[in-house]
């Protein structure tokens, strides 16, 4: 019934975008009075790892896996919201360290205005997706980096051909984000009085640090679940200027440009980091930085960090999103016309690879001596499939190598060190014998490094090299809406267990990297063979999820099923019939 009516607004909004109309929604506050509604955006916050954090009041997930008391909960919200007397509670600050050595600020809302939040998110999201530009990725349903990261190759290569790139910074954006501009912004489309009344009192909620609260001026929490989406509603500022400016010109509207010398361009934006790639000289492309900081200080009172917003040419490369992109003409593929199309390539960055090691290092140094080797090696696996789970869709397979054999002889010394054995009997103790071929070097096998966990097992240390290399193409508008109706929907029950949102209705559980990382220390585990039958499970293989839900990724919850014996059950671990 939810989704129902997010269909229906989304597409309310999305008939008044194509008829040009200012259309304003000015009954949507009755639908946070809707228990339903309250009840799905409950459990999108018990269903998130982040609710085992507290917020002011200490209260946890652990409290609400009664019925009762979340009954209860939605009962006084719902009575609070309707009698006007809700309040949001100021949001506990923490610091989390951020990769240049700062730290960024991060407000954990209580679980209460967590729920109201993800109400409010659910309420507004289908109606400003349908107004958002295509040029806008994150923390967007259905949308990633990666989608981003292609989108740009697509413009440097031929025929767009957009040989200077803008990296846009701005400096503090979601702390400087002005409240007034905002809620200007959101009346644009929202029209209720109560829903505006409500998110401004959530924007000035304050903060509470170290027992001092502090009032919120501007800016927007990092931390909420609102949040992204009221960010993402201020630069949609951004967006709107570089679609008047060049994104909506035809084909020959552009050439037509071209040929009179006057510059195109392309943004590119993943929250408050952007890029724009033009097509011009270095002289235009420093023009349209200087429009740009002017439309974002006049307009949205945002700085732009002018010494860190560099101008550089595609083929010198530039860093976005902790990737590296670099075209290069040098593999040519030539046309018809004998021109080279070139290609463009994405590495992780060098800062990424120096705090994959620092991590790493940070894992094996004297201080973790206290800890068993089974929990580190545990650490060190979760840390690096991760790592390369994200990098895997570039062309990252020598880097992988390349850190696979760092990795490998710094483990080797720490074993070493840790246990004052001597190569040769360090190598006899903790290296791990493997039959089976699982990769495309059957002969390092016998050299992977490990040690045993409770129950005798051997847990080796996970190479980089098994992590599969597989090029993001580039989707542009074949990204699916979400709620662009229910042809997606798969017509099946839903999981048991409580707390988890009906996969269909949300992203896919077989597809997120918690669960391939799961699946593959399975298939370690069970020494590549099937629970079910004990056949041979090659890579590709499935984990089952004996509890039928397909969130719980717990390795005491996996057994490993061959494609056959995987087919034969259904989503849930009932036979077909």
């Amino acid at each position: 019934m939810v989704r129902r009516k997010q269909t229906q607004l989304f597409y309310a909004a999305h008939s008044g975008r194509a008829e040009n109309s200012a259309q304003r929604f000015t009954a949507l506050y009755g639908l946070l009075l809707w228990e339903p509604w309250l009840y799905v955006a409950l459990e999108q916050v018990l269903a998130n790892n982040g609710a085992k954090t507290p917020g002011i009041d200490g209260v946890t997930k652990t409290a609400l896996q009664a019925a009762t008391a979340r009954d209860a909960l939605v009962t006084a919200l719902r009575d609070q919201l309707r009698n006007g007397s809700y309040r949001p509670q100021p949001v506990r600050r923490v610091f989390i360290p951020k990769a240049n050595g700062q730290q960024r600020p991060l407000g954990i809302p209580t679980i209460r205005d967590r729920v109201v939040q993800a109400a409010v998110k659910n309420l507004l999201e289908p109606i400003f997706e349908a107004y958002f530009e295509d040029c806008s990725y994150g923390f967007r349903p259905n949308r990633g980096c990666w989608d981003a990261l292609a989108e740009i190759g697509q413009y440097l290569k031929r025929p767009s051909n957009y040989e200077w790139v803008v990296e846009g910074d701005i400096h503090d954006c979601f702390g400087s984000i002005d409240h007034n501009i905002l809620m200007g912004q959101l009346r644009r489309r929202i029209g209720d009085h109560r829903l505006l009344t409500l998110i401004w009192r959530m924007l000035k909620a304050g903060v509470l640090e170290d027992l001092r609260y502090y009032s919120s001026d501007t800016g927007t929490p990092q931390g909420g679940i609102v949040s992204p989406l009221l960010a993402n509603a201020y630069l949609h500022q951004l967006d709107e200027w570089a679609t008047q400016h060049s994104h909506r010109l035809t084909q020959d509207q552009r050439r037509y440009r071209r040929r009179k010398g006057e510059a195109t361009l392309r943004l590119t934006r993943y929250a408050d980091d952007f890029v724009i790639a033009v097509h011009g000289t270095r002289e235009q492309a420093e023009a349209i930085r200087a429009e740009v900081a002017d439309l974002l200080r006049t307009q949205m009172r945002m700085e732009l960090s002018l010494d860190k917003t560099l101008i550089t040419h595609r083929t010198v490369g530039f860093v976005f999103l902790g990737v590296t992109v670099q075209y290069d003409e040098s593999w040519t593929n030539k046309d018809s016309t004998g021109q080279g199309r070139g290609n463009v390539y994405y590495l992780p960055s060098p800062k990424a690879i120096t705090r994959y090691k620092a991590k790493v290092e940070e894992m094996t140094e004297p201080a973790t001596n206290a800890i068993r080797d089974v929990e580190i090696i545990r650490a060190i696996n979760r840390f690096s499939r991760g790592w390369a789970n994200y990098y895997r869709h570039g062309n990252s397979a020598h880097v992988f190598e390349t850190l696979e054999n760092w990795t490998w002889h710094r483990v080797f010394r720490w074993l070493q060190r840790r246990h004052k054995l001597g190569p040769k009997a360090a190598f006899q103790r903790f290296r791990v014998e493997a039959n089976t071929p699982v990769n495309r070097h059957p002969t390092r096998n016998d050299k992977r490094l490990g040690a045993w966990d409770e129950a005798g097992r051997h847990l080796a240390i996970w190479p980089l090299t098994y992590t599969s290399v597989k090029y993001w193409k580039y989707r542009g508008n074949n990204i699916p809406r979400k709620f662009a109706g229910d042809e997606n929907k798969r017509a099946q029950p839903e999981p048991p267990g409580y707390g988890q949102v009906p996969w269909w209705e949300g992203e896919d559980p077989h597809d997120t990297a918690e669960y391939r990382n799961a699946r593959e220390a399975v298939r370690l585990r069970e020494k590549f063979r099937c629970q079910n039958c004990g056949a041979y499970a090659p890579r590709g293989s499935e984990a089952h999820h004996k509890d039928g839900n397909p969130w719980n990724n717990d390795l005491d919850n996996l057994e490993l099923r061959c494609h056959k014996c995987h087919v034969a059950t259904d989503s849930y671990g009932k036979r077909k019939a």
